[in-house]
């Protein structure tokens, strides 16, 4: 029978006798049982307090997280099951949560984690508060973001400890007795419930080792964080501004304003920067309210642009820093460079033997590309002495008046590379030449497979990896033409074929790289707004199955935050691909916005459930049997009295006899 009619029948004794008020708790208990009998649940009842078949903890840890669950318990009379699973399977997190509570009873709260799904929950029974819940769901997704196992279930437990609904009992979580039990059994867990509210610094600290470039790795950040490191960035860009002025101007006075313009360029850069970072701070805190979504862009566009900004001030900084440096020991460079022409001046004579040598064993088109090399390292020679020459004669100058000197040592160090380089490759040109005939078609089949997969990796662009197709098609294009013109160059001059393909597949690789990180990072993320959608919609669906069951019982605050839930779910799909990042903003907030809807929601039954206890405790006789059957399906008949919402979609996030409402999501 179904059990929502047999708990109207049970309350038949009731309206015989008036008000008999012992056949009302019989039916109730009864009522229960029979809901129970015919529900089956797949997580079933947790008889222990951690239940880690994730196998992310070690004994210590466990030991830890039930010392803090006993402490709770001893307290408040209410326990706490933490699970670590593989997998929650066809079922979201919220649903498998709440399931899990629905079989442990009302004083029960389940924290449920699966860390290779990156997935969590945390519902709880009628006689925890909604602000318990939340406190436990905030704490736990602090330390979860960063792969805290056992630290997320201490803190949601501590969270628990201290009351969500502001009970005030926080402090008596070490206290007493059973206090120094918790410390003895769990000292960790004592250190977690004291670091507790500095958790956010320390997101904040572990997010200021990111690149600002990084904007991935920001958007996973929770959204009190990003506001911190946005602060921190115009605040440090501010500061790098004012003394970077205070190092330009030094250095225009030392070196003149021609050397010192790359420095110039990028102060305006960073100044203007800075500018439109601060306009837009100004514009999230002004009277127009932005969304969710929006605000956290807004937010990563300051971390990020000011971030870049100051990174190339720094740059041009400690560039003309080493100038400076360079200028105090002009002495020690000079002598190093001189040194380096000695070593090069007595290797020319043994280069000139060794290209003679090459040439009665190899044809002149062979040695085609290092015959004249000899002749280029004696002329960058000569060119390194007459630098170096006059590099003495500035070093020789007041302060002030040595600016030219940076430049002078810089072309003198370049002409002895050229020399070096030109000599190394006579020298080691039989070695070269003989790996070049070799490696020719090994490299030459590389090539053609990037090629290959060039075409591959363009089409992850349609799905809104961030690719440079143009410089994929750029580089592919100049690589055809390059193995189709080869002609015969592999028998008549291997050494210079081999040096320009390896070059060209150096910078191949280069673009693939860029191209593979692209396509994977949109695959990850892909793959979070999969899921991310996934508990969204189940989200939503419990809130529109709730809604639609209570009728005109739920306000309009209730519905209209379903339908923004709606119109940000359906604003994630379409960003699918466009901008993905910002659809898996979208979808956590449809997610929280439908989880409200549901809150909303219950308050109303609620307080209708309230009203109607009012009339029936006034003895109003002709609406009596009318307010037991609301009272029936209202505290039961759509998911069983105390035991909570098991129909609409799945259970996921719904109704539960008017307790809180479970909360879960992705990390």
């Amino acid at each position: 029978m179904n059990p929502r009619y047999l708990r109207i029948l049970l309350a038949g004794p009731l309206l015989a006798a008036g008000l008999g008020t012992a056949a009302a708790p019989a039916a109730l208990a009864l009522s229960t049982s029979v809901q129970a009998q015919a529900t089956s649940l797949a997580p079933g009842r947790l008889s222990d307090v951690v239940t880690d078949e994730a196998g992310v903890l070690s004994p210590g840890e466990i030991s830890q997280i039930e010392s803090a669950v006993t402490q709770v318990a001893a307290e408040k009379q209410k326990t706490v099951r933490v699970v670590y699973l593989d997998s929650f399977g066809s079922m979201s997190a919220e649903q498998w949560a709440q399931e899990a509570v629905n079989q442990n009873g009302s004083n029960t709260a389940v924290i449920a984690i699966s860390p290779q799904e990156r997935s969590f929950a945390v519902d709880a029974g009628q006689m925890w508060s909604q602000g318990e819940v939340d406190a436990m769901y905030d704490a736990a997704y602090a330390r979860l973001t960063q792969n805290d196992w056992a630290g997320a279930a201490l803190a949601a437990v501590d969270a628990a400890a201290g009351g969500g609904a502001g009970d005030g009992q926080g402090g008596l979580l070490v206290a007493g007795g059973l206090g120094v039990a918790a410390v003895a059994g769990g000292g960790i867990w004592a250190a977690s419930r004291r670091n507790t509210k500095k958790t956010k610094q320390a997101q904040v600290a572990a997010a200021r080792e990111l690149g600002p470039g990084d904007t991935d790795s920001l958007s996973r950040l929770p959204t009190p964080a990003l506001e911190e490191l946005a602060r921190d960035a115009l605040v440090h860009s501010d500061e790098s501004i004012r003394q970077g002025k205070e190092e330009l101007s030094l250095a225009t006075a030392e070196f003149g304003p021609e050397r010192v313009r790359p420095f110039t360029s990028a102060m305006n850069t960073a100044n203007s920067t800075l500018q439109r970072a601060f306009a837009t701070h100004q514009r999230l805190y002004d009277a127009i309210p932005e969304t969710e979504p929006e605000k956290r862009a807004m937010l990563i566009d300051i971390i990020s642009s000011a971030g870049k900004a100051n990174e190339a001030l720094q740059a041009k900084s400690a560039e003309f820093n080493e100038m400076r440096s360079t200028l105090m020991r002009a002495d020690e460079e000079i002598d190093k460079i001189v040194q380096r022409t000695i070593d090069l001046r007595a290797r020319l004579e043994p280069a000139e033997a060794t290209l003679e040598d090459l040439r009665a064993r190899y044809s002149e088109e062979i040695l085609a590309s290092i015959a004249p090399n000899v002749g280029v390292a004696r002329d960058s020679l000569d060119e390194a002495e007459r630098l170096l020459t006059e590099a003495r004669s500035v070093a020789s100058q007041p302060a002030g008046r040595q600016g030219a000197l940076v430049d002078l040592l810089a072309s003198a160090s370049h002409a002895v590379e050229v020399s070096d380089t030109n000599l190394a490759a006579i020298e080691h040109a039989d070695t070269n030449i003989r790996d070049s005939r070799a490696n020719l078609p090994a490299l030459i089949t590389e090539i053609e497979g990037e090629l290959r997969e060039i075409e591959s990796l363009k089409g992850a662009s349609k799905q809104g990896a961030q690719i440079d197709v143009a410089a994929l098609d750029a580089i592919a294009a100049e690589a055809r033409q390059s193995l189709a013109s080869m002609d015969n160059r592999a028998e008549t001059d291997p050494l210079s074929l081999y040096t320009d393909l390896t070059d060209l597949d150096s910078r191949i690789d280069a673009h693939i790289d860029a191209a593979r990180g692209a396509a994977a990072d949109q695959n990850r993320q892909l793959t979070v707004l999969q899921q991310q959608l996934q508990v969204a919609g189940a989200q939503i669906q419990s809130a529109e199955d709730l809604i639609n069951s209570r009728g005109r019982i739920i306000s309009s605050h209730a519905r209209s935050l379903l339908a923004e839930a709606k119109r940000q779910f359906n604003e994630a799909r379409n960003r699918a691909t466009s901008d993905t990042r910002g659809a898996i903003d979208f979808a956590r907030t449809a997610t929280e916005t439908a989880r409200r809807a549901s809150s909303s929601a219950n308050d109303d039954i609620n307080r209708y459930q309230q009203q109607r206890n009012q009339q029936m405790a006034g003895g109003v006789a002709g609406n009596m049997a009318n307010a037991i059957i609301w009272g029936s399906i209202l505290s039961g008949g759509f998911g069983g009295g105390g035991g909570g919402f098991g129909g609409g979609f799945g259970g996921g996030g719904g109704f539960s006899g008017g307790g809180p409402v479970g909360r879960g999501g992705m990390f």
